[in-house]
């Protein structure tokens, strides 16, 4: 897979966006006088991410992943009140330097998203209210999540739990929807980066005072090993994805966040387990999925490991797992089980 920049080339990337930036100004003088200096910093800063996104989708050959990144910003602008008129001339600035330099798969991204942008959507829904059987208590938690009641939010999740609700109904109908509302709250600018960590910090607690109400199923005899790639800090996900087969019966290894491919080499390397169960939750970091898938395939002590894939870069783009080589893609925790019991299932009797 090619990049557009070389490998290790922050300083390329930011020269890159510095460039664009200002071309874009110099033809928008009432930039300077909007945004002022401070304003062009951040600019050339988010520029670069753009670059990062656009290097994951050309490298992944995934047209769908740099329009869903185009979604996410416009939502963004549109949430705080910037005008979308600067996202659009900036992309095409950007569209016109690749266009000068002869780089024409970049631009072709750049101009499938551009000719899309006014038909994306202004802002991700609430998945809250979408059809739930746990609503009622899910939108309790988070309500307290957001009230920064943490004892409040345990309390009310363990007594749930005594009632005799699953732990894969928290997980699924809860939890999982709980958190993507206060991403997207987030994002809509109505909280701030601490209460975000805070939802998160305090589930994570949550989920482990959870753990004596686990009542496996008999066990499999298959292993699980967990594990999020080089440069992925958001592991609860996949956490809950480690629980939810745990509680099905597979014995699960949860290796965290952040670690190298190497790493990851050498554990199912030594432990050889059935399923390899990855999380990448922010598109950069595809190239180096790809990277493991890789080299998993290329070792002889990996052959018998099976690689299942998660997180928003592929719940958006539905084929993106087939590109980086996995075996297969589990949207939450519960697909991820049914293709794993499908996939593994013992034969029946004679």
């Amino acid at each position: 897979m090619g990049l557009i920049f070389d490998a290790g080339s922050d300083p390329q990337r930011r020269a890159f966006a510095e460039r664009a930036v200002l071309r874009y100004w110099l033809r928008h003088p009432e930039m300077a006088q909007r945004y002022g200096t401070e304003g062009r910093r951040r600019c050339v800063e988010d520029l670069q991410y753009t670059l990062l996104y656009l290097e994951a989708a050309t490298a992944t050959g995934s047209l769908e992943l740099f329009r869903s990144y185009t979604e996410w910003l416009r939502s963004i602008f549109i949430c705080h009140h910037l005008d979308v008129a600067d996202l659009a001339g900036t992309l095409e600035t950007l569209l016109e330097i690749f266009t000068e330099r002869g780089d024409a798969l970049p631009a072709e991204y750049l101009a499938d998203s551009l000719r899309l942008m006014d038909s994306m959507e202004d802002v991700p829904p609430n998945l809250l209210a979408e059809n739930n059987p746990h609503r009622t208590l899910a939108q309790g938690y988070l309500a307290l999540l957001l009230d920064q009641d943490r004892q409040g939010a345990a309390d009310l999740i363990i007594n749930a739990a005594d009632t005799g609700i699953p732990l894969t109904d928290l997980y699924l109908h809860v939890f999982q929807p709980c958190l993507h509302e206060v991403g997207r709250l987030w994002m809509t600018g109505r909280l701030t980066i601490p209460q975000e960590h805070f939802a998160t910090t305090a589930t994570q607690s949550i989920l482990a005072q959870l753990q004596p109400y686990a009542a496996c199923r008999s066990g499999t005899g298959r292993r699980l090993l967990a594990v999020c790639i080089d440069g992925e800090l958001h592991e609860i996900g996949l956490r809950m994805v480690g629980d939810v087969f745990t509680l099905n019966g597979w014995e699960t290894t949860f290796l965290g966040a952040s670690v190298p491919v190497a790493g990851i080499v050498g554990a199912v390397k030594a432990d050889r387990p059935e399923l390899l169960a990855l999380s990448v939750t922010i598109a950069p970091n595809l190239p180096k999925a790809a990277a493991l898938v890789e080299a998993l395939r290329a070792d002889p002590g990996c052959a018998n490991t099976r690689i299942i894939v998660g997180g928003h870069p592929f719940n958006r783009c539905p084929d993106l797992w087939r590109r980086i080589g996995a075996d297969a893609h589990g949207r939450d925790a519960a697909a991820a089980v049914a293709w794993a019991d499908r996939h593994f299932a013992l034969p029946g009797p004679a």
